[in-house]
């Protein structure tokens, strides 16, 4: 593997012309379709897919809940001709200075638009009527009550205000459109206003409300803020210059409020954060340019994974951009792991040997728990797997590739001063006890609390909501009567009729609710606009309520009565026409016509999908109803509380699985990479110690999850991923070579830590809430998979690796603790010997070797006597020094190595703490006590040559297992050959 990358690093160098033509193009390339593709800015994409989550995504899609702005104007005594007086004044300054902001402006209603809802209500007068208006109907049917009626109308006739009653009368004596009327009444939900000067005022008349639907959404702050502004400046000016004054409220405020805050906090912090880290890395590596080139590889990893989307996709979601770029924190972990041992080893082959494998094993697993996402429902979520996923792993590779390139080590070793992370990384923090079992109680602490960790579904409470935002809001709620609990309830279908029809189905429920008092009140179209079918059934009651018998009674009672005072005969004509009337059926644009009715605000009509709002308040919140209600098909609340939990389910739950779907496919991703069950499970197991720490911590704190940090929380996990494999990896390197390794790899991870802190961390001084529990959640996974890495992690290899290897036992392995030992294991020892070689690089080929020697080893064994002394040259690393050490432990051997690799390996086997063996690289002081010689491969000239002078005079047996040193001579020196076979020759002196 690191063969590969070295062969890279050699073409480059003798290449730079093509090496920085191929950079150049993949940086032009990867930036053109970065910018060329399309950025998705909404935000509901971030909530997991369902068959509700998608209609309610659409509702929110096609209707306008929080875009209005709401105007009080207020006065603290009875005036409401002053209210009105800044009304107009107000709504045309709007209309002059504000046009292209502004849809339109509501709460003011022309004198024409009374008469045009009540001509609207008396031509299509069936449409308005049910069931309980019939039965009103037939009791204003008696002749007492014909003739009161007339009575009463002929007084308003006589008064001042006769010439309004009069056009009313005529064409309804009864008062039947009165009852369609009512219905209208229903569009509002309470009856705290009235109309003053055409304008709704509260009762008191202290308070009039305007409503405002601003041009853009509530998502366009840029374009609402010079709005904003523009309309305070209208609002100063008037207020300054009048007894009453005007306030606003509407969702558009808190857009814009976070989106500053969100900018002031992240320059604020960020500019901090990078302002340390830069003059920290150029301490550190005492290079210049180390933060470019930090950034260049995660920056050419970003354009990796946005131009695959750009050819998968297309699009991508903005968030999941967002997000990523905060998870690219673990791609400069390559870097400088990379840069960290590159500068205390300057040698690039060494380098290469060393980080390759941990550096592909880190991108590779964290790769893998990132697409993990892609089992979750929602679209940015799964475009931020994607994007993560191709992000680390090309990023790994860049860095593999380009920084040994860019970065000039310090040539001298010992001109790399050490600093205070140097000092601090020099530190073996599991030898502290008090740390250990700190750790331990957070652990323990943990598994009790990790549990109660609760998940907030109340997305509100991410926002940044400034106080005299806030206190505007709760006077406008309280003036609006909108204090008690306001729940949408909305009914959706494929086309309008659907969506009408399953409305009025609502209507008639919340009716028997607002009868028995589970509902406070409520307001809907559903008495008004009506299906086709409802249309057709209404008119067809009207024509069998008014039978011919019927029609000609009453026509003689209202002839009769309103003789005697004085009216004409024909006076009634049109109400009699009225009552012979063929009535049709109307259309939606019908009742779009009637420009005071507002219908807009409750309809919305789009190819597909089609949508009627109705709004109910209650006394106390009720969530049983709303469930109630929701179960109908059709319909969904869009309530707070409700919302939340419509939106983001079973979030939690998803993401405990997601975390579950994680560890098993990196834990299988390890067991490829080490090719080991142990090894795999303790790089896993500080992962999920740290989760519950974490968990514990947060659950102490009071700190709960969100859909924003338990997004980051998938950032925590690939973070301690990449420490627990470093670590392993630091691990394994010190108890093969038996040199300190871990100094490196903890210096790297420290470096990693502090760039995650200063970067992420730094939001912990952000004002806005969305940043701080980001910040918080990511500081306590960071802090406490460090913590976990260094103490726990290297504990475990301490107690089953570094302390077992001291007393000459080979490293814990379930294969050891499963197998018995039969006659066989006491003949050949095989664990024993193999054992010394367990979780080392070398493992296949002393495997290998053992396997095709033992029986060789075992006959050479033989040839030894009891505590005697022997001289050996080495070779294979040991493995027959280790074998005769264990099957004869009454013997003393010494070994000579002048391999370096080799020797290094032989030292650093648990044998070699034994007494009775010795590897060295340069000869005894005394040969004279090593009476057997064993030579088991060709020595070079110089050694052979000490070698026959003191096999001449000290040995008194030889044992040769290779066919390549020349052994002739030793019959000269009266040696006698006692066995031959399976190229062992044991020769032993016979004087």
């Amino acid at each position: 593997m690191h063969n590969f990358f070295l062969k890279l690093y050699y073409f480059f160098r003798r290449q730079k012309a093509v090496g920085f033509l191929l950079l150049l193009l993949f940086v032009l390339a990867g930036g053109y379709f970065s910018f060329k593709i399309q950025l998705e800015e909404d935000i509901t994409k971030l909530i997991p897919s369902g068959e509700k989550q998608d209609a309610l995504r659409k509702i929110l899609d096609n209707t306008e809940f929080s875009d209005k702005l709401i105007i009080t104007i207020s006065s603290e005594d009875k005036n409401p001709e002053e209210l009105t007086a800044y009304a107009n004044k107000l709504t045309d300054s709007l209309d002059k200075k504000l046009p292209e902001y502004i849809t339109k402006i509501q709460g003011k209603i022309p004198e024409e638009g009374i008469l045009e809802v009540y001509d609207f209500v008396y031509q299509n007068l069936p449409l308005f009527l049910n069931s309980e208006d019939y039965e009103e109907i037939n009791a204003r049917l008696r002749e007492d009550s014909i003739q009161e009626r007339l009575k009463s109308s002929y007084r308003d006739l006589i008064s001042p205000t006769g010439f309004i009653t009069k056009q009313f009368l005529f064409k309804d004596p009864l008062s039947l459109t009165h009852l369609g009327l009512e219905k209208l009444q229903e569009l509002q939900v309470d009856d705290n206003f009235k109309i003053y000067n055409n304008y709704l005022v509260t009762k008191d008349e202290k308070h009039l409300l305007l409503f405002i639907t601003p041009t853009y959404p509530a998502s366009e702050t840029k374009n609402n803020q010079v709005f904003i502004e523009r309309l305070d400046k209208i609002i100063s000016e008037l207020n300054g210059n009048s007894e009453v004054k005007a306030e606003y409220f509407g969702g558009v405020l808190y857009a814009i409020a976070n989106a500053k805050q969100i900018k002031s906090d992240i320059q604020l912090t960020l500019s901090i954060a990078f302002s340390i880290l830069l003059i920290l890395l150029i301490l550190f590596y005492r290079r210049f340019y180390v933060p470019l080139l930090l950034f260049l590889p995660s920056l050419l990893g970003a354009f990796s994974a946005i131009t695959l989307l750009y050819f998968v996709k297309g699009s991508v979601s903005a968030i999941s951009l967002g997000i990523g770029a905060i998870l690219l924190g673990i791609s400069l972990d390559y870097a400088l792991h990379i840069l960290t041992h590159f500068r205390n080893n300057a040698d690039v082959r060494i380098l290469y040997k060393e980080v390759s494998k941990p550096i592909l094993m880190s991108s590779f697993t964290t790769a893998i728990a990132f697409l993990c996402l892609l089992f979750l429902e929602s679209e940015a979520l799964n475009d931020l797997g994607i994007f993560a996923a191709v992000s680390v792993i090309t990023a790994s590779v860049f860095s593999l590739i380009l920084i040994p390139q860019f970065y000039k080590p310090p040539k001298n070793k010992q001109k790399v001063k050490n600093n205070w992370i140097d000092k601090l990384a020099s530190q073996r923090f599991y030898k502290n006890k008090f740390l250990v079992g700190f750790v331990l109680l957070l652990f323990l602490c943990g598994l009790f609390f990790f549990s109660k960790v609760e998940f907030n579904e109340d997305i509100s409470q991410l926002n940044f909501e400034p106080e005299d935002i806030q206190q505007t809001e709760e006077k406008i709620k309280q003036i609006a009567d909108e204090a008690a609990n306001i729940t949408y309830l909305v009914s959706y279908g494929n086309d309008i009729e659907e969506a009408l029809s399953r409305n009025n189905e609502l209507y008639r429920e919340l009716k028997n609710l607002e009868k028995t008092g589970d509902i406070k009140s409520f307001s809907s179209i559903g008495g008004v606009v009506l299906s086709t079918d409802k249309q057709t059934e209404r008119i067809e009651y009207w024509e069998e309520f008014w039978t011919d018998s019927k029609k000609e009674n009453l026509k003689n009672t209202l002839l009769n009565e309103s003789a005697e005072l004085g009216f004409k005969a024909e006076s009634f004509n049109r109400f009699y026409e009225q009552l012979n009337k063929d009535f049709d059926g109307i259309f939606l644009d019908d009742y779009r016509d009637v420009s005071t009715l507002y219908l807009d605000d409750f309809i919305n009509n789009n190819p597909g999908f089609s949508t009627v709002t109705s709004t109910l308040s209650f006394e106390e919140n009720n969530p049983e109803i709303l469930q109630e209600l929701e179960e109908k098909e059709g319909i969904i609340a869009i309530d707070r509380k409700q919302m939340n939990e419509d939106f983001l389910g079973d979030l939690k739950s998803e993401f405990n699985q997601l975390i579950l779907f994680s560890l098993i496919a990196v834990f299988i991703v390890l067991l490829v990479f080490y090719r080991n069950l142990l090894l795999s499970l303790l790089t896993l197991l500080p992962i999920a110690i740290t989760w519950i720490i974490a968990l514990g911590i947060m659950a102490v704190l009071g700190i709960e999850f969100n859909i924003l940090n338990i997004i980051i929380s998938t950032f925590i996990f690939g973070l301690g991923l990449d420490y627990s494999i470093f670590i392993t990896n630091a691990c394994l390197k010190e108890y093969e070579t038996g040199k300190p390794a871990l100094k490196t790899y903890q210096a790297s991870i420290l470096l990693s830590v502090i760039t995650t802190l200063l970067g992420i961390g730094a939001l912990v001084l952000a004002k806005h809430p969305a940043l701080q529990s980001v910040s918080v959640v990511s500081v306590i996974g960071v802090l406490t998979a460090v913590l976990v890495a260094f103490v726990i992690q290297t504990k475990l290899f301490d107690l089953l690796f570094f302390r077992r290897k001291l007393v000459q036992k080979a490293p814990f392995s379930f294969y050891a603790l499963f197998k018995k030992s039969g006659n066989k294991e006491q003949l050949y020892l095989k664990n024993a010997v193999l054992g010394n070689y367990r979780y080392k690089s070398v493992y296949p080929f002393a495997k290998k070797e053992f396997t095709q020697n033992r029986e060789r080893f075992l006959k050479v064994s033989e040839f030894i006597d009891s505590k005697e002394k022997i001289f050996m040259l080495n070779s294979s690393y040991g493995i027959l020094p280790v074998f005769l050490s264990l099957k004869n432990p009454e013997n003393k051997f010494f070994v000579l190595d002048i391999n370096k690799e080799n020797r290094k390996i032989s030292k650093n086997t648990a044998q070699s703490n034994a007494e009775n063996i010795t590897f060295r690289k340069s000869w005894p002081e005394d040969l004279k006590e090593y009476p057997v010689y064993l030579i088991s491969e060709k020595p070079s000239e110089e050694i052979a040559s000490v070698l026959k002078e003191n096999i001449s005079r000290n040995a008194k047996q030889v044992i040769i297992l290779t066919s390549e040193y020349e052994n002739r001579w030793l019959i000269d020196l009266n040696f006698e050959i006692i066995y031959r076979q399976n190229n062992i020759l044991v020769l032993k002196r016979m004087d």
